[in-house]
């Protein structure tokens, strides 16, 4: 791109409508964004969402009713009570400031419509982040090129800008789900907004404008404290009795409201994620351990410092790999000095221009280290944000990465943009790639999985002995059991000695479609060694009617498959007690895949999903058989059976 010329009379502005045009454009892939996306994705946005809920729907702070339900349940959640004489509730672990603005704008959506939050969920969550994230996300584009204006960056770089911010930036994909990362970054675009005015052409109200939205930043990100810091030293060092007057005041206003209602939700001025650790964490309810007493997979994750940084900056997660853009961004705190505007005059001369920029790059240099170091210092909590696109953590920076792209952008010459436009093409792919689902791995952390190059997955514990069986351990005489099918069948199976004196397994009773195939009193109808391997039924010339029943009806409870393949751990799992509500059983999940020639069905794949539970009898409290076709992945079978008492 040829540099530009200075100019004083203003020509180098570009027609406002090819900016506005681009805008409009990634408003609206954003908005069909979020009318694709599916909701309630991730314990994250769940959890907001059922504060939303409770806070409309119940009028308390409490989600325990909304969180019984699995689509809604979170593990972004704390156990505490208001009084210790009370009964223990759960919480949003997530400081309730954007909830409440969210279910303010919920009551009167659905005094509008009628449409309720619990039943129409993916209409009413639609509407809602269209006017929470569709509507701030053009206006912060729209911020972000006057801005650009103020400062004199010329046309080709201003569109650049507006692009790699609405197509090349993680901040989009999270503007199709619930979080406090996407408001954020709208904040800190209107504060930064205001400094440059103030720095350039100061009005009064800039710093009632400034102090608001810096403090709504830090009310969306507590780290961003350091922006309200800062955009205060920079407004009494501009005018001490304008930041008193105006400011302060404003600044107050977005900062009382998230400790007011942080106190009426936990009952103290410090936010529920501030006490991780304790037991609002770590607890045991009805007989299941929370999540975090045991985090699993990426939660679990114990990287040394420096490969966490590699993947924050040039791995998985990193700012850097999945979008490159930013790489125009490191140059601009070296180039800012020698920086022209290409628009100066009286009104907006270059040293006021070139002073606001080179201050703007400074704080936001500085910022991005402290906020970097920060989170490096968190060892226990080395996870990248969870499982989502990227290091969401520090998206609130990114007005000022955008911004540092400009004294690059405005030197560079026809190969270099062109370069630049790879690398924005790059990020873009990112972005589309993950903008319905941004809670989930990025591509190129599954690339790097796939390749083996990395794998967070927790360990899954061999069983030893290895169970072959769905029936588990040894059995003793007298031993009983009844489980029931899907369907409605019933079995009832008993270890009885047989003709040598060892203990075997018996069908004592059995119910096929409501109609019993065996007297209680004939129990010597199929012994098996183990389930799915008849050991010593009768040829099928002897069976009688009952008899084939039953052995069609075993057949269908244990599959057909004879494989001494062991099942496969898929580590524990805790079912809440179906007598008593207040404990739970701990099984052991496992699984076994077998390719196989069904007499009937021809080539399938028969699955048997196992849950061991050591403490019932024959150990195991359910498992489900599924067969599908091998050629079209078509499920021809499905049916789970479980312990009659559990």
């Amino acid at each position: 791109m040829p540099e530009p010329e200075p100019r004083h009379d203003g020509s180098a502005e570009s027609p406002r409508w090819v900016e506005n045009l681009l805008i409009l454009l990634m408003t609206m892939v954003v908005s069909i964004a979020i009318l694709r996306a599916a909701p309630l994705q991730s314990a994250n946005d769940r959890s907001r969402w059922a504060t939303v809920w409770s806070l409309v729907e119940r009028n308390t702070w409490s989600i325990d009713e909304i969180d019984q339900s699995s689509r809604w349940s979170t593990i972004d959640k704390v156990r505490t009570w208001s009084e210790p004489d009370q009964t223990w509730h759960f919480y949003s672990s997530k400081p309730p400031f954007l909830s409440v603005l969210v279910a303010g704008l919920y009551a009167a959506q659905k005094a509008v419509t009628g449409y309720g939050l619990f039943a129409e969920t993916a209409v009413v969550t639609r509407i809602l982040l269209l006017i929470i994230n569709a509507l701030p996300f053009c206006l912060c584009l729209l911020s972000l090129r006057n801005t650009m204006r103020l400062l004199g960056v010329v046309p080709a770089a201003r569109i650049f800008i507006l692009a790699a911010a609405g197509m090349g930036s993680l901040t989009t994909p999270y503007l199709t789900s619930l979080n406090n990362h996407t408001p954020a970054v709208v904040s800190a675009v209107l504060a930064v907004s205001a400094a440059v005015r103030l720095l350039i052409a100061p009005r009064t109200r800039d710093f009632a404008v400034l102090g608001f939205f810096a403090a709504m930043t830090t009310c969306f990100e507590l780290p961003a404290a350091q922006l309200g810091v800062a955009s205060f030293l920079l407004a009494v060092t501009l005018c001490r009795r304008q930041t008193l007057k105006w400011y302060v005041p404003a600044a107050a206003l977005p900062l009382l409201f998230f400790f007011v209602t942080n106190w009426m939700a936990t009952g103290s001025l410090k936010p529920f994620y501030a006490t991780y650790g304790t037991e609002t964490y770590l607890y045991v309810h009805h007989g299941i351990p929370s999540y975090w007493s045991d985090p699993r997979d990426l939660d679990a994750n114990t990287e040394s410092t420096a490969t966490y940084l590699f993947h924050c900056l040039l791995g998985h997660h990193g700012l850097l790999s999945l979008t490159p853009v930013l790489l125009l961004s490191l140059t601009g705190p070296l180039l800012a000095g020698r920086w022209n505007p290409a628009n100066d005059s009286e009104q907006t001369p270059a040293t006021a221009q070139r002073g606001a920029l080179k201050t703007l790059l400074f704080a936001g240099t500085v910022m991005s280290l402290i906020t970097l170091g920060f989170y490096l210092s968190r060892t226990q909590n080395y996870n990248y944000g969870g499982n989502s696109v990227g290091l969401r953590w520090m998206l609130w920076l990114s007005p000022f990465w955008w911004l540092a792209m400009i004294p690059l952008l405005q030197q560079i010459r026809n190969v270099g943009f062109s370069i630049g436009i790879l690398l924005l093409m790059i990020s873009a792919g990112t972005v589309l790639w993950s903008i319905e689902t941004p809670w989930r791995p990025s591509w190129l952390y599954t690339q790097l999985e796939s390749r083996g190059l990395i794998s967070y997955r927790t360990p899954r514990v061999p069983f030893n002995p290895a169970r072959l069986s769905i029936f588990s351990g040894q059995r003793t005489v007298g031993e009983t059991a009844a489980f029931v099918s899907s369907r409605g069948d019933r079995v009832q199976f008993e270890v009885l000695q047989d003709d040598a004196g060892n203990p075997q397994v018996f069908v004592t009773a059995a119910a096929m479609g409501g109609r019993s195939l065996l007297p209680t009193a004939d129990l010597a109808q199929l012994p098996f060694d183990r389930p799915g391997q008849p050991g010593s039924s009768p040829s099928a010339a002897t069976l009688t009617t009952e008899q084939r029943q039953l052995d069609r009806l075993i057949r269908q409870m244990f599959g057909q498959a004879s494989s001494n393949r062991p099942f496969a751990p898929g580590g524990p799992m805790y079912l809440p007690s179906r007598d008593d509500p207040e404990t739970a059983w701990k099984t052991d999940r496992a699984a076994r895949r077998t390719l196989m020639d069904h007499p009937n069905l021809g080539r399938v794949i028969e699955r048997v999903d196992v849950k061991y539970c050591d403490d019932l009898p024959f150990g195991v409290l359910r498992w489900k058989l599924t067969v599908t076709s091998a050629s079209s992945n078509d499920v021809l079978h499905a049916e789970t059976w479980q312990a009659e008492n559990w």
